[in-house]
């Protein structure tokens, strides 16, 4: 039986684990807005005059913001961004993959994903599917039975393996099983149909893509680790939302916004990603009665968080860090610095993070990367440049980024969620 844990993320874990895509991140948020009175308002309706509790969404993307007639838009915003895709292994457009022994899925890498990690794992399937039955009907889909497996070549088979160090090849290499070779097994549409309560005929097209089904779960001697797929950044999600849920009305001095948008794993650059016009669009809608003027003060007087997952130290690759910026899992929340701005974070920038954190109670690091590496990015840099709002990267720091299955820290988790909720509700600060 497990034991009670000093930190309750029954919730976190649950989105976690039926978070499979960004369509049901998305979705889950939507449920967990609407439990605390956020109703959603589609893009095509008239937004003029609307305040109080409201979420948008745009495909594997969400924006949900709490506007007041007591707070103008002219004090600014307070803005949360995070992503809600993860690189992983997606499903292709045609699924004809000839085979003389297996029927195999045709697959493509998305993003960046450690390709190894998903070897030997027993993997489920997860997305929407596009139906014609009336009309075109976008259906959410998702099965955590093991349906399909991508098996390593026996160490028979390949003996110096250890020696000369695995490559895999993307397009022969990691091509799922899912069923026997047989002349009565039904192809993919026709499963997928019996899956959907659909005829194959009718299934016009898909987003689908593959993840492990081993549940989330508490690691380590004292259980102060989470174990999981997706933490990064479905972690960071789930903290903006139960922020943006603890706002109260009466508190309001600034409009607080949460944006979740796909993409980021691969470069942000589509309809629902950073780089398009879904937050910029959303803001000039809310903003529809406001003078230039008041528009130009509110951009001025707003905050952006980019809350994204930070790498910890590796302790057995201690030389791919910077020695002066040790980061440790469960030590607090990571302020991401980087001069070439792959980071948006300023001296300004890591002062205010630093602020909030000792206003809000829990610890802070700061990360830099090593010189003689490439660094990441996050949608930081891309949110400042497009609204002009100064812009904090800020996370959790973790391992195993990329895998299939990653590691945080337990209290980072709830120092994430107080500094959150902090930076929503927190007097004086400003982009000055």
């Amino acid at each position: 039986m497990e034991t009670e844990h000093k930190y309750d993320l029954s919730g976190l874990r649950n989105f976690l684990d039926t978070s499979p895509s960004p369509f049901h991140a998305v979705n889950n948020a939507k449920q967990l807005l609407e439990q605390h009175g956020f109703t959603e308002i589609s893009r095509t309706d008239d937004w003029k005059s609307r305040t109080d509790k409201h979420f948008s969404i745009r495909d594997g993307s969400l924006i949900a913001w709490f506007s007041s007639s007591n707070c103008p838009f002219e004090n600014g915003f307070r803005i949360i961004g995070a992503h809600t895709d993860s690189p992983n292994i997606r499903l292709k457009p045609l699924q004809e993959h000839p085979s003389t022994t297996f029927e195999q899925l045709s697959v493509e890498i998305y993003g960046s994903p450690l390709i190894n990690s998903w070897l030997d794992r027993d993997l489920g399937m997860s997305g929407r599917v596009v139906v014609q039955t009336e009309s075109l009907e976008q259906k959410l889909f998702l099965t955590d039975d093991p349906i399909c497996r991508i098996p390593q070549l026996a160490i028979h088979l390949d003996r110096e393996i250890n020696d000369k160090g695995l490559k895999l090849n993307p397009q022969s290499h990691l091509t799922p099983i899912w069923a026997d070779a047989s002349p009565s097994f039904l192809t993919f549409n026709e499963w997928l149909g019996e899956q959907l309560s659909v005829k194959s005929s009718e299934i016009m097209s898909w987003d689908l893509m593959l993840h492990d089904t081993q549940r989330s779960e508490f690691l380590g001697a004292n259980k102060e680790w989470l174990a999981s797929a997706r933490i990064d950044n479905l972690i960071s999600c789930y903290a903006a939302i139960l922020a943006l849920s603890a706002v109260e009305k009466e508190t309001l001095d600034t409009t607080p916004l949460v944006c979740l948008f796909d993409h980021e794993e691969v470069g942000s650059v589509s309809t629902s990603g950073a780089s398009g016009d879904f937050l910029a669009g959303t803001l000039k809608r809310l903003m529809s009665d406001t003078s230039e003027e008041g528009r130009a003060q509110a951009y001025e007087n707003s905050l952006c968080l980019s809350v994204d997952g930070s790498h910890a130290t590796h302790p057995n690759y201690p030389d791919r860090h910077d020695p002066n910026h040790v980061v440790r899992l469960n030590g607090g929340i990571v302020i991401k610095r980087n001069a070439n701005q792959r980071y948006a974070t300023d001296a300004v920038g890591e002062a205010i993070a630093k602020k909030i954190c000792t206003k809000a109670g829990v610890s802070h690091q700061v990360f830099s990367n090593r010189n003689d590496l490439s660094c990441g990015s996050t949608i930081g840099p891309t949110t400042a440049a497009n609204l002009g709002v100064r812009t904090i990267d800020v996370g959790v720091p973790q391992l195993s980024m990329h895998s299939a299955r990653e590691i945080c820290g337990v209290k980072d988790q709830n120092d994430l969620r107080l500094f959150c909720e902090t930076f929503f509700r927190l007097d004086g600060i400003t982009s000055e």
